[in-house]
């Protein structure tokens, strides 16, 4: 055999010896989760069950109006083609997760970075079986899909981002530092208002203009959620301060929220930080797509140069990032699901070509994500229970909830820092941030 053929036969060999290993090991750790899900958490599949019950009893014109109408019909399709039943329903939507879940790991993997499948597997598995039980799973793959395509496809890129938001609206925040004048950002425009106006047209055209804005109405008279940033001082009252004067309760909105003393104020600080979410968007669209122009040393054609594409890049991955986690943190509501969202920008980051000093600030972020995500698991679901009795029961649990809402906050402060320093180079008058990166 010609050397030729034995590196090209060895090279195979080791190709298919590692995507074995890999496969092995996604295997196993899916195994793990359904393990744990059968012994300790099957009564999680209690939300994919409401979507049944709502979808059944209402149709998509009066069901799920906590959602936008599209992902309504792509739940009520799974009600039609299961059968009508509901243990059928449950079971075809866990399996449509599953699938899914497997198919971005192996996408990944064959198509764009070893490293991010590998992460995106890891971090999936910190979250664990709630993933297959929960919707969320579907804007999560359409934020990945839109940075693995950012610049091999874009037009793609902006409608991944749209359907993203036609499954839960806060990925629609996420194009602003996408855009661009240059061709790639024109295009990702392009891309999400020809997917978000022809989903969006057809919301109205089918279902009435009610039933297309419901979601911004549902989302703006809920509670304060046991689970969010913002009640962190409120349960902290409720296990060990004042339990007397504080109650949870399950609310008309699905939701385990907490009344007494002080909720008010907390709901209008999230309010506010709501706010200052949307300015953040604003101004990391501002400085990415625009280049910071009208800054003092910023100019647009320093944001369109060619060589600053993987600076260009590495800015909107951080950007995301830290978009999603200024949208947990502000939020009244912070169901662990919505951990799901980070997996796929903290792997893109984690597998872009870097400078050292960005490539382990990178990794330290990577970790923290995973470690957030570990913790989200033991709140909800292992060790929920202490949370919603009345006094507090179980202090423990209130203690994990705290720390994970303080490690979020510090996922949030370190991306949020990351993403504006970075989106500061990109239009600014240096010559190193293109041979930086």
């Amino acid at each position: 055999m010609s050397r030729p053929a034995t590196r090209r036969a060895a090279s195979l060999g080791r190709l298919l010896t590692n995507g074995f290993v890999a496969f092995s090991l996604w295997v196993l750790s899916r195994a793990l989760m359904a393990l744990l899900w059968s012994n300790r958490e099957t009564f999680i599949d209690h939300d994919v069950r409401y979507y049944f019950w709502q979808l059944d009893a209402d149709g998509v014109s009066g069901a799920l109006v906590e959602y936008p109408t599209p992902i309504a019909v792509f739940l009520d399709l799974i009600r039609i083609t299961a059968g009508r039943t509901e243990n059928a329903y449950v079971i075809a939507f866990v399996l449509i997760m599953v699938i899914l879940d497997g198919a971005v790991t192996v996408w990944l993997w064959r198509s764009y970075s070893k490293t991010a499948s590998a992460y995106w597997g890891a971090y999936t598995w910190c979250i664990g079986s709630l993933i297959w039980f929960r919707i969320d799973l579907l804007p999560a793959v359409a934020v990945l899909a839109s940075l693995v395509w950012v610049t091999r496809r874009p037009i793609a890129s902006g409608a991944a981002v749209a359907v993203g938001a036609a499954t839960k609206l806060w990925p629609a925040m996420l194009i602003a530092p996408m855009l661009g004048t240059d061709r790639w950002g024109k295009r990702r425009g392009l891309g999400f208002l020809i997917a978000g106006g022809l989903l969006g047209l057809g919301s109205v055209l089918f279902f009435g203009w009610t039933r297309s804005i419901s979601p911004v109405t549902w989302q703006s008279d809920r509670g304060l959620q046991i689970e969010s940033i913002v009640a962190t001082v409120p349960m902290i009252r409720h296990a060990f301060i004042s339990p007397d004067l504080f109650h949870t309760e399950l609310s008309q909105y699905n939701a385990w929220e907490i009344f007494g003393p002080g909720v008010d104020f907390w709901l209008s600080v999230a309010d506010w930080m709501l706010v200052g979410s949307v300015l953040l968007a604003v101004a990391l669209g501002w400085l990415i797509a625009l280049g910071g122009m009208g800054l003092p040393h910023h100019r647009l054609p320093n944001a369109n140069d060619p060589d600053t594409m993987a600076a260009r890049t590495h800015a909107i991955v951080l950007a995301q990032i830290a978009l999603i986690c200024a949208t947990i943190v502000a939020n009244k509501t912070f169901s662990p699901q919505y951990m799901i969202w980070l997996g796929g920008p903290l792997a893109i980051l984690l597998s872009l070509s870097l400078p050292r000093r960005d490539r382990i600030q990178a990794r330290w972020l990577a970790i923290l994500g995973l470690i957030c995500a570990a913790m989200t698991h033991l709140v909800f679901p292992l060790n929920y229970s202490g949370l919603i009795s009345q006094p507090t029961a179980e202090h423990a649990d209130t203690v994990r909830l705290v720390v994970r809402n303080l490690l979020v906050i510090a996922l949030c402060v370190a991306s949020v820092t990351m993403a504006l320093k970075s989106a500061w180079r990109i239009g600014r008058d240096d010559p190193q941030v293109a041979s930086s990166h």
